[in-house]
C-alpha cells in the first residue's frame, strides 16, 4: 500500500514518466453520457457516435469507456424533467446533450434547470435563445450553436464592408431583441477599431411582438437620414413590417434592409433583401458529434490533473452538489475543435458558441434565396472573416449598384457660439432689424425663462457659412449654443445610480442629433473627434497666454529712481560736509579772506558757513556762483575736487534718468507656458481658461501640466468674454485661450499682450455628425477656399481689419515723458514756491512786529526825554522863582500864585515843544533806557 500511495503523490505532482498511466487510480473508467434528442434518428446517431468514440485514442485514453443513455424529447417540460431524473441522472450521467423539440420551446430549459441543480453540464445543440446565456439561471448550460444576438457581429462587418456608418435598428421588445441591440452597440463602438469607422445608430425602433400595424413607426423612420435598416423580428412580425414598408415605398431603390434569420422566411420578403443564415443550423447530427467530442476532450484533460467523483444517482438527494460537475463545465468551456463537423468549435465565458459560420443570403424574385457571401473562421488570422460577392447582389428596386445608404438633407440646423472676431452676436427685438448684407438671424433659446431670444450674428464664421451654403448647395437655420458653451464630456446626475457621461453645449447638440452642423471657432481635438466628424481646418492656431501689460511705476518721486536711497543720502551728506570743510579751510588758512580782510582792509567779505553751503550746492547743481568763493589754495583744491565729483554725479544721474524714463519698455511678466511661476503652484499668480473647452481638455491630457491644471481649475470661467474683461480689470493675471482670439484682443487694446510662444497647435474645423454625408463636401469646399483666397479675404476682413501693427509701432518709438513721469519734479518746484511764499509771509509778519516794537521803543524813549526835560525845566524854574517869591511875600505881592498855578497846570509857553495828548499821565519807567 505504501508504493500505491507514493504513486498517487507522484501523479499529482507530475513526476511520473511519460509511459506511466497519468490518471488517478481512483478516477472512474466508465463515463455515462446522456442525450435528450428530438427524433429517433438523432438517438441512433448519438449511440453510434458514442460507440465510435471509444475507438479513438485521441479522445479516449486506454482503459476508459463511454456509454450512452438517451431519451426522446417530450414537448411537455414537466415530463421531460421527470424523464431526465429517472433515465439520465439515475444512470449517473456526466453530461447531457440536449436538442430542441419539434414543437414548443420550454423542454430544453427544463433539462437545463434539472441538470443544472446538480451542476451536471448540459450541451445544447439547437437552442439559440439569449436567455440560456444567463448563468444565474442556466448555471451549467453550454451550446454548439450561437445565440441569435451573435448575428450583430456579422452586421457590423457587413456595414463596414459597404461603408454604411449610419443605421436604424428595428427589434422586438423581447429578450433576444434587446440582446441583439446591446451586442450591436457594443461591437460597433469597440475601442480596438478605428475611431473614424464606428457605426452610428441614428434611431432605435422597438416594437411589441404580435403587432398589427407598423406604419406609424415607419413614418418616423422615413424622416431620418439613414436608409439602412437592421431588423430582428420573428417571421410573423416581419411579415407585417414588410407589408407596411412596401405600402410606404420603403423597399424601393435607395433603401437597404439587412435582417436576421427569422425575418428571411416571410413570403412577402422584398426582393433585394439581405439576411443571414447559420451554416449547419439544422444539421443535428453534426452538432451531436461535435458536442460528444468536446465532452470527451474535456474529460481527457480533466482526468490527467483532477480527481473525478461520480455524479449523483437520483434527484431525491437535493442537498448534494456535484463539485466535479463545476470543474467539468470549465474544462468543456475551454475546449476547442479546430476541425469540427460544424467548423471551428469554441466557447465564450458564458458557454455560448463563438466562431459560428453564416451565409449572406440575397432574396431574389419569387422568394428565391441566393448566397452571395459567407462569414467564416480563418485559420490563418484566427479570426472571423467576411467574404462577399458584391457584384452578384441585387439591391432594392432591382438595382445592381450599391445604394448610398443615407438621404442627404438639403436644410441643415447649424449652431454657433459668440466668440469675437469669428462670431459677433447683437440682441434685437425683431428679425427685421438684422442687416441682411452681413448679419444672419440666430435665435438663442434660454431654458431659464423659456423664451426665444433673437440675435443677429456676423463675423468670420458667418461669412464662411454663407460661402459653404453657396458652394455645396444647402439651406440652413442658425442658432446660438443653448448653454453658451462649446461642450464638455461630464457625468450628469452623478448622484443617481448608473449615471453616464454626456456631452453638453454645442458638441452635445451634435452628438444627440439635435443639430447637423457647427460653424464656429471649434478646436479639433481627439476627445471631440471620437464622437463627431470634423472638416479640414479652416484656420490654424494654437494656445497662448493673455495678460495685462505691466505698467511702469510712475510715482511722484520717479525722478529719484536713477539713484538708490542710500546714494541720495550720501550725496546730501557730502554737500554739507564739503561746505563745512571749505569754511574751516578758508577760515583758518593764512591766505583766506577772513585773515586778509583784517590785515589788508579789503572790501571782500570773508567766507562764512552760509556762503560755503551756497557754494557747495551751486557747484553740484551747476548754477552760477556770484559770491562767497574760497580764496585759499587748500580750499580751492577741495572746491575743484568737489566740482569733479559734481560733474560725475550729474552726468550719471542724467544718463540713468534717460534709461529709466525714456528707454525703458514694459516687458511681459510671463515667458510662456514653461514659466516657473505658472508651473509652481505656490506662486501668487492666478491663471484660468474656459470650463470644458478644448484648452481645458488639452491641460487634462498633458501629464506634465497636471499640477498647473489643478491650480487653475478652480479659477476657470464659463466663457472667454468674462475672463478677458477680468484681465483688463486686473482681477485675473493670465488667461490661457486660443491664439486667434487673444491676438485679436491684444490688437484692440494695447494694454493687453500675449506672452510666450504658441503651444498645443491645432486648428478650427466645421463640426458635423458622425458619418454625416456632408463631411467630405464641406472638407473639399474649405480646401478650395484656401486655394482660391477666400480664407485670406476673411482674415483680412475680420481679424486684421483693425491694424494689429499699431501697438507694435508704438513699441518701436521712444517713450515720451509726460506729466505722470515728471510730476515729482513739478511738485518739488511747487513746494519750493509755496515754501518761499510761506517764508516771505513769515518774514513780513516778523518785520512788521519788529517795526511796531521799534516804534513803541522810540515813542517811549521820546516820552522819557520829554519827561526828563520837563523835570529839568521845572527844577530850573523853581530855582529861579523861589527867591522872588520870598521877596514878594515879604512885600505882600500875590502874582506869584498865578504864575505857579500856570506852571502847575502845564501852561505851555510858545518856545516849549508840544506834548501829545495821548501820552500817559503816569511817569513811565525809563530806568532801563540808556540815555
Amino acid at each position: 500500500m505504501v508504493w500505491v500511495h507514493l504513486l498517487v503523490v507522484a501523479v499529482c505532482y507530475g513526476i511520473v514518466s511519460a509511459d506511466t498511466d497519468r490518471r488517478h487510480v481512483t478516477n472512474p473508467t466508465y463515463y455515462n453520457v446522456g442525450g435528450v434528442l428530438s427524433s429517433n434518428e438523432s438517438i441512433a446517431f448519438f449511440k453510434d457516435t458514442i460507440s465510435n468514440l471509444n475507438f479513438k485514442d485521441k479522445y479516449v485514453p486506454r482503459g476508459v469507456t463511454y456509454h450512452d443513455y438517451s431519451i426522446l424529447m417530450d414537448p411537455n417540460p414537466i415530463k421531460t424533467a421527470m424523464n431526465v431524473c429517472k433515465d439520465l441522472i439515475g444512470h449517473r450521467v456526466y453530461a447531457v446533450v440536449v436538442s430542441h423539440p419539434l414543437t414548443g420551446d420550454l423542454s430544453p430549459a427544463a433539462v437545463s434547470y434539472t441538470s443544472g441543480f446538480y451542476h451536471i453540464p448540459v450541451i445544447g445543440i439547437s437552442s439559440r435563445d439569449s436567455a440560456f446565456s444567463d448563468k444565474n439561471i442556466h448555471v451549467s448550460f453550454l451550446r454548439t450553436v450561437p445565440p441569435y444576438s451573435h448575428q450583430a457581429d456579422v452586421w457590423v462587418d457587413v456595414l463596414k464592408h459597404f461603408n454604411y456608418m449610419k443605421v436604424i435598428v428595428i427589434h422586438s421588445s423581447d429578450t433576444d431583441g434587446r440582446a441583439i441591440l446591446g451586442r450591436f452597440q457594443t461591437t460597433s463602438q469597440s475601442i480596438d477599431e478605428d475611431v473614424d469607422r464606428k457605426v452610428m445608430v441614428e434611431q432605435v425602433i422597438e416594437f411589441e411582438p404580435g403587432l398589427e400595424s407598423f406604419i406609424d413607426k415607419l413614418m418616423d423612420m422615413k424622416t431620418a437620414q439613414a436608409r439602412v435598416f437592421l431588423m430582428y423580428a420573428s417571421t410573423t412580425d416581419a411579415d407585417i413590417i414588410f407589408r407596411d414598408a412596401s405600402y410606404l415605398n420603403m423597399t424601393t431603390t435607395g433603401y437597404v434592409w439587412i435582417v436576421t434569420e427569422q425575418a428571411l422566411d416571410p413570403a412577402n420578403a422584398p426582393e433585394g433583401l439581405l439576411g443571414l443564415r447559420l451554416v449547419n443550423a439544422t444539421n443535428e447530427h453534426a452538432h451531436i458529434q461535435d458536442s460528444i467530442y468536446v465532452l470527451a476532450s474535456a474529460i481527457r484533460d480533466m482526468n490527467t490533473s483532477e480527481e473525478i467523483y461520480a455524479p449523483p444517482s437520483d434527484c431525491d438527494n437535493s442537498g448534494s452538489i456535484w463539485t466535479t460537475g463545476r470543474l467539468l463545465f470549465d474544462y468543456i468551456r475551454r475546449q476547442k475543435l479546430e476541425n469540427g463537423a460544424t467548423g471551428h468549435v469554441a466557447f465564450d465565458d458564458h458557454g455560448d458558441r463563438v466562431h459560428a459560420e453564416y451565409d449572406m443570403v440575397n432574396v431574389r424574385a419569387q422568394g428565391e434565396h441566393v448566397a452571395v457571401g459567407k462569414y467564416f473562421y480563418s485559420k490563418e488570422t484566427q479570426k472571423m472573416r467576411l467574404e462577399l460577392k458584391e457584384h452578384e447582389i441585387i439591391w432594392m428596386g432591382r438595382s445592381s449598384s450599391k445604394p448610398e445608404g443615407f438621404m442627404i438633407p438639403t436644410h441643415l440646423k447649424v449652431l454657433t457660439i459668440e466668440e469675437k472676431p469669428f462670431v459677433y452676436a447683437r440682441r434685437v427685438d425683431d428679425e427685421s432689424e438684422c442687416n441682411t448684407a452681413e448679419e444672419i438671424l440666430c435665435p438663442h433659446y434660454n431654458a431659464s425663462d423659456e423664451t426665444d431670444q433673437l440675435y443677429c450674428c456676423k463675423g468670420f464664421c458667418m461669412d464662411l457659412l454663407k460661402e459653404l451654403a453657396k458652394a455645396i448647395n444647402f439651406t440652413y437655420s442658425l442658432a446660438l449654443s443653448p448653454d453658451g458653451q462649446f461642450g464638455n464630456y461630464i457625468i450628469r446626475n452623478f448622484t443617481q445610480p448608473g449615471a453616464k457621461k454626456e456631452w453638453t453645449g454645442l458638441i452635445g447638440e451634435l452628438v444627440y442629433d439635435r443639430a447637423d452642423m457647427i460653424v464656429a471657432p471649434l478646436t479639433i481635438n481627439p476627445e471631440r473627434a471620437e464622437f463627431i466628424d470634423f472638416s479640414k481646418p479652416f484656420k490654424y492656431q494654437g494656445i497662448t497666454i493673455l495678460e495685462k501689460k505691466p505698467s511702469r511705476s510712475s510715482t511722484l518721486v520717479s525722478f529719484l529712481q536713477p539713484f538708490s536711497n542710500t546714494l541720495w543720502i550720501l550725496v546730501m551728506v557730502s554737500v554739507h560736509v564739503v561746505a563745512l570743510v571749505l569754511y574751516l579751510l578758508d577760515r583758518f588758512s593764512p591766505f583766506g579772506r577772513f585773515k586778509l580782510a583784517n590785515i589788508d582792509g579789503t572790501e571782500e567779505d570773508a567766507l562764512n558757513l552760509s556762503s560755503a553751503i551756497w557754494f557747495a550746492w551751486g557747484v553740484l547743481l551747476n548754477s552760477g556762483i556770484g559770491e562767497g568763493t574760497p580764496r585759499s589754495f587748500s580750499a580751492r583744491v577741495l572746491g575743484m575736487v568737489w566740482a569733479g565729483f559734481a560733474m560725475i554725479i550729474v552726468a550719471s544721474y542724467t544718463a540713468n534718468l534717460a534709461a529709466f524714463l525714456v528707454l525703458e519698455r514694459p516687458k511681459t511678466k510671463l515667458t510662456g507656458i514653461n514659466d516657473a511661476r505658472l508651473r509652481n503652484t505656490m506662486e501668487n499668480l492666478t491663471c484660468a481658461t474656459v470650463k470644458g473647452s478644448a484648452v481645458d481638455m488639452y491641460f487634462r491630457r498633458q501629464v506634465e501640466l497636471s499640477n498647473m491644471y489643478r491650480t487653475m481649475e478652480a479659477n476657470n470661467y464659463d466663457n472667454a468674454e468674462q475672463a478677458i474683461q477680468d484681465v483688463k480689470n486686473g482681477k485675473l493675471m493670465a488667461f490661457i485661450w486660443d491664439s486667434s482670439r487673444l491676438e485679436f484682443e491684444a490688437a484692440q487694446d494695447c494694454e493687453l499682450v500675449t506672452a510666450g510662444e504658441l503651444f498645443g497647435r491645432s486648428g478650427y474645423g466645421v463640426g458635423l455628425q458622425k458619418g454625416s454625408p456632408w463631411s467630405d463636401l464641406v472638407t473639399l469646399a474649405i480646401l478650395d477656399f484656401h486655394e482660391s483666397g477666400i480664407m485670406e479675404g476673411l482674415d483680412n476682413k475680420w481679424i486684421l481689419r483693425n491694424n494689429m501693427l499699431n501697438c507694435e509701432e508704438n513699441e518701436k518709438t521712444p517713450n515720451t515723458l509726460g506729466l505722470k513721469n515728471m510730476a515729482g519734479v513739478f511738485i518739488l518746484v511747487l513746494a519750493g514756491i509755496i515754501g518761499g511764499i510761506v517764508l516771505i509771509v513769515i518774514e513780513v509778519v516778523y518785520k512788521r512786529h519788529q517795526i511796531r516794537k521799534q516804534k513803541k521803543m522810540e515813542i517811549a524813549r521820546h516820552a522819557a526825554d520829554r519827561w526828563r526835560g520837563a523835570v529839568e525845566k521845572r527844577k530850573s524854574l523853581r530855582a529861579s522863582i523861589l527867591p522872588s517869591q520870598r521877596r514878594a511875600k515879604s512885600n505882600g505881592v500875590k502874582e506869584t500864585g498865578s504864575i505857579s498855578l500856570a506852571v502847575d497846570r502845564g501852561v505851555r509857553r510858545r518856545d516849549e515843544p508840544r506834548v501829545p495828548r495821548y501820552m500817559p499821565a503816569y511817569t513811565p519807567d525809563v530806568s532801563h533806557l540808556v540815555v
